[in-house]
């Protein structure tokens, strides 16, 4: 299992996106508290995001976050970028051109993943509120395979969706990718919030987790994704405040990544959503960080670095080799 986590921090509520005056991030303490959650992991992603386009509505200043992905990549880090299609008007083949360059840039940073597209499943503000998504992504996939490909590059190409899987979505997404480049797909994404907007009981987590996974690969299945095809969790969090607890947070992301850890479903990541508060004092929506805004630990830091470093060591879980585009593919057919 390779773990991961998005590291920046957008001056925006992640739900209204509404500014706030968040503290500016510093990229030293970043990298000092990556350093610290990988441990001794051999591999560990950083996930950041990048737009093309305006979308419906000026984000403010919830720009391309982290700016600068590359200065975190190294010592088995590898960049998960996600390139958000936010055109107001269909431009497929400009998309094209802006995930080429997005593999290009993984490539330069040592390697990781693009994932095209950012929940298509979702309305506005998120992509699948553009017109011409379905376009663009099935192009923006096209054009992903072929610059890896071109440069040989070691860069993962992927799609994803959030929350339970619709059959009318993947069907509509693997129709546009196209049979060919569907099983070519190096992984499919899932953002899920367990307990986040839907109150799940505590007892019942696991259960939930294990449903979702399994009803996630049975869906993308039927709509002709091949089913070695690894599942990544592209998204996970659990936010505090007044009436969600920091004991709450570590509780809850830790028995969340032990279900998929130890679910049936071929899981081959996951990654958490996010590393710092935008805002501490804020509502929930910019409290999803295991660190505080002042980079102060919150307990769930401490039990997703354990976590890791269980894993890392062996554990009981097993772990799946990614070092190569397709390779596990290759190995689940062998």
């Amino acid at each position: 299992m390779i773990f991961g986590i998005w590291p920046g921090v957008a001056a925006a509520d992640l739900i209204s996106l509404q500014p706030l005056d968040c503290p500016a991030e510093d990229t030293v303490r970043t990298l000092d508290a990556l350093r610290q959650l990988q441990g001794t992991a051999r591999e560990f992603y950083v996930r950041a995001y990048r737009h093309f386009g305006q979308g419906f509505r000026p984000r403010g200043t919830a720009v391309d976050v982290p700016s600068q992905p590359g200065l975190y990549a190294g010592e088995g880090r590898m960049i998960d970028l996600v390139a958000c299609y936010q055109s107001p008007v269909p431009d497929p083949a400009g998309f094209a051109g802006f995930i080429r360059r997005a593999v290009r840039d993984v490539a330069a940073c040592g390697g990781g993943k693009v994932q095209v597209g950012e929940e298509l499943n979702m309305p506005a503000p998120l992509d699948g509120g553009c017109p011409g998504a379905f376009e663009a992504i099935g192009d923006g996939v096209a054009a992903a395979l072929d610059e890896r490909d071109r440069h040989d590059a070691p860069v993962l190409v992927g799609v994803n969706s959030a929350g339970p899987p619709d059959p009318a979505f993947w069907n509509r997404l693997a129709g546009a990718v196209g049979p060919h480049n569907t099983r070519r797909l190096d992984y499919i994404g899932l953002d899920a919030f367990p307990d986040v907007f839907q109150p799940i009981p505590r007892e019942n987590l696991p259960a939930a987790v294990t449903y979702l996974l399994r009803r996630f690969r049975t869906v993308t299945a039927e709509a002709g994704i091949p089913e070695v095809t690894p599942i990544h969790i592209t998204e996970t969090g659990w936010p505090t405040d007044d009436q969600r607890t920091e004991s709450a947070q570590a509780e809850v992301l830790a028995a969340v990544a032990d279900a998929v850890i130890a679910s049936d479903a071929g899981v081959q990541a996951c990654e958490w959503f996010g590393l710092r508060d935008g805002l501490t004092t804020a509502a929930w929506s910019a409290r999803f960080g295991i660190l505080r805004d002042d980079y102060t630990p919150k307990p769930a830091f401490t039990a997703l670095q354990r976590l890791i470093a269980r894993t890392a060591s062996g554990g009981d879980y097993s772990s799946i080799d990614v070092a190569r585009p397709n390779a596990s593919h290759s190995a689940s057919s062998s």
